[in-house]
């Protein structure tokens, strides 16, 4: 009797939560996400999230035909890229700042490096980062929470400069605690619903799709901090809590942050993985040229993750 072993790629040991299940629970979270961005915003928050989402699957299967292969149909990466991207820019932004965004994730930030599993950036953070160096006035520019804009709004928008900018400034946001964890401010379409993307990190943290790790160290240390190092006219608690809420922070550490592909796997490299990057962003935030660089910060990061010989060793 003759045994064959046949080899078979890595990894060798296997959970039940498969890549397809762990999309989908993302997927739902954004979805709740959108439903409502709609609310302050209206259907074009909708019709935004389908059309990056479209884009993303049809670059994505563009891409994987150019590298010769078979599309994977229940690969669903490229439909979470997708949807994160409109939710971290104003519900105003205009569809080709979305669909350049989309296409440089997917096709730049993602394939080039051999798809998903192997992509060194995080690609929506990567294309997010291209359109803001691009286009700085049409992602920073922000209309008011309930405004319902048409599907193709005109050219004279009221928008409004969003917390993380007067805070940036130096100012004192003339908004409540309250309002701010209901969404009632100015700022990207997905990340002003705190309630809402707070229930979405108990979520997925409770399936087991995030690891707790990440997010704690993250908010944890970018909250100490803030309470450590005070902004001027506002006292310890307010102005942490203020900073926390304000910009991406919260979004970008329940959707992006924790990334299994480009974030680091063991339990204390993931702790000192989330304090670093609440560290540099906010260290962006007070002495940077813009009003909010998570994005940027997390990209460094995740060069850091696989380029530093410390970090690729302990990953």
């Amino acid at each position: 009797m003759i045994l064959r072993i046949e080899p078979h790629p890595a990894p060798h040991i296997r959970y039940h939560e498969t890549a397809r299940s762990v999309m989908g629970d993302v997927i739902l979270s954004m979805a709740i996400v959108y439903a409502m961005a709609v609310f302050y915003y209206g259907i074009r928050a909708l019709v935004l999230g389908v059309l990056a989402g479209t884009a993303a699957l049809l670059a994505d299967a563009l891409c994987v035909l150019l590298r010769g292969k078979a599309p994977h149909l229940y690969d669903f990466s490229a439909l979470v890229t997708g949807m994160i991207i409109p939710l971290m820019l104003p519900a105003s932004v205009s569809f080709s700042t979305v669909l350049i965004a989309v296409v440089f994730a997917v096709a730049v930030a993602k394939h080039p490096f051999g798809g998903l599993g192997y992509n060194i950036f995080n690609p929506a953070a990567a294309g997010l980062a291209f359109v803001t160096v691009c286009f700085p006035a049409a992602v920073f520019s922000f209309p008011p929470p309930r405004t319902m804009l048409p599907i193709f709004p005109s050219a004279g928008l009221v928008t409004a400069p969003s917390t993380a900018f007067t805070l940036h400034l130096g100012g004192v946001p003339n908004l409540s605690l309250l309002d701010m964890a209901l969404g009632n401010m100015p700022g990207p379409m997905g990340a002003t619903n705190i309630l809402v993307v707070l229930t979405c990190l108990l979520y997925l943290i409770l399936r087991g799709t995030v690891r707790w790790q990440t997010p704690v160290a993250f908010f944890t240390t970018f909250f100490a901090l803030c309470w450590l190092f005070p902004l001027s006219g506002m006292a310890r608690l307010n102005a942490a809590l203020t900073e926390m809420m304000s910009g991406s922070i919260l979004f970008g550490g329940v959707f992006m942050l924790g990334d299994p592909v480009t974030s680091p796997q063991r339990n204390w490299t993931m702790c000192l993985y989330g304090a670093t990057v609440a560290l540099i962003s906010l260290l962006y935030r007070r002495y940077g040229r813009l009003e909010d660089a998570f994005i940027f910060v997390l990209l460094l990061m995740n060069a850091g993750v696989w380029g530093f010989p410390f970090m690729s060793m302990v990953r």
